[in-house]
């Protein structure tokens, strides 16, 4: 672990990793500590010829880093009340992982001959969800209870990704149809029980919505709403607006809650009281890359962190808070545009907030 000073903003910044390997914090879309938040989790990846990939644990304070499972294990995530981890082996078998001791139980199966489109998700009744790949190439989601077989509630032709489960509400499903860019209309929610899809943020032709997040209760979702009308030069100040968009369980009502620069990953603190996201270059403009931090009363934000640039969308900041909500963990692309692990404790920001 290296502690260091940011030469932007004068905070005090922990990284865990160096390369030359992509080391990269979970996906925003799910916690990323532990209960305790003694540890984080995050992904190494492997290099040919290397043995060494796969899903890590760093403690928080002493840096110290050990393997919890290797590369033939995917879609890593964990739970968001218990001290457990969902991970898939050989594309098909569930594990879930004991968060503490790194114990592994196989919990079931997922259908054969298919693949994860994302990484698995939990309801607080153990109900596992994820979009999948069927053997048939039909996209779908797929749901496994505990002691049950897995079963597909949802078929579709289009590519389905960025499945999550409410955490509060195992009938409702989250998901997106995946372009890489721009949609028609890309959030859906899915009722398991009825049997039926709805869209979610019902979308104009000019939105373009983008990089969904349940709230850890499953109360409210944070949805990135891009602006890239107009012209945009950053060299003259002229940037593209991410506004982070805050809907309810139902998609009935939304409200802006932040408007900024070049945001692109939002995340909700536990308490609600804060939100963060990454500013990135995108869409043709250049930015100073890193991590915003808003605070959801005032909408007043702060530039806490700034980062090398992303090679790849695997290497983006993805910055989501502890499960106490006074620290940030956040991928920062290294000289090689691979993301390394850091944390920043929000402690000494909010004292000159």
């Amino acid at each position: 672990m290296e502690i260091y000073r940011d030469k932007i903003t004068g905070y005090e910044v922990r990284r865990y990793t160096e390369g030359p390997e992509r080391n990269a914090k979970l996906y925003f879309t799910c916690e990323n500590f532990s209960v305790d938040d003694k540890y984080f989790f995050f992904m190494k990846q492997q290099l040919p010829g290397k043995d060494d990939g796969g899903c890590y644990r760093a403690n928080v304070e002493t840096g110290e880093i050990e393997r919890v499972t290797d590369y033939t294990f995917t879609g890593f995530a964990t739970d968001r009340e218990k001290n457990i981890g969902y991970t898939v082996r050989h594309d098909t078998e569930v594990y879930a992982v004991d968060l503490a001791t790194k114990e592994m139980t196989k919990v079931g199966d997922l259908p054969k001959g298919g693949r994860i489109t994302g990484h698995l998700t939990a309801a607080n009744t153990g109900r596992i969800a994820c979009s999948y790949h069927l053997v048939n190439k039909i996209y779908a989601l797929v749901v496994l209870d505990p002691g049950k077989e897995a079963r597909v509630v949802y078929r579709s032709d289009f590519r389905l990704g960025h499945a999550q489960i409410c955490p509060t509400d195992e009938n409702l499903i989250f998901y997106i149809h995946e372009t890489e860019g721009d949609a028609f209309q890309r959030t859906w929610m899915c009722d398991v029980e009825e049997g039926y899809v709805r869209p979610f943020y019902v979308e104009h032709p000019s939105e373009w919505i983008t990089h969904e997040v349940w709230a850890a209760d499953g109360t409210e979702m944070a949805i990135m709403k891009l602006d890239p009308a107009g012209p945009v030069d950053g060299e003259k100040g002229e940037f593209h607006t991410g506004n982070i968009i805050i809907g309810d369980k139902d998609g009935r009502h939304f409200d802006v809650a932040a408007s900024e620069m070049q945001l692109l990953h939002p995340c909700i603190s536990r308490d609600h009281k804060w939100l963060c996201a990454d500013r990135i270059s995108y869409l043709g403009t250049t930015v100073q890359e890193g991590v915003v931090l808003i605070e959801r009363a005032t909408g007043k934000a702060k530039f806490i962190a700034s980062t090398g640039s992303c090679k790849t969308g695997a290497d983006h900041q993805h910055p989501s808070f502890n499960r106490k909500g006074d620290q940030i963990l956040f991928s920062n692309p290294d000289e090689n545009g691979n993301g390394q692990v850091c944390v920043i404790d929000l402690k000494q920001v909010w004292k000159d907030w």
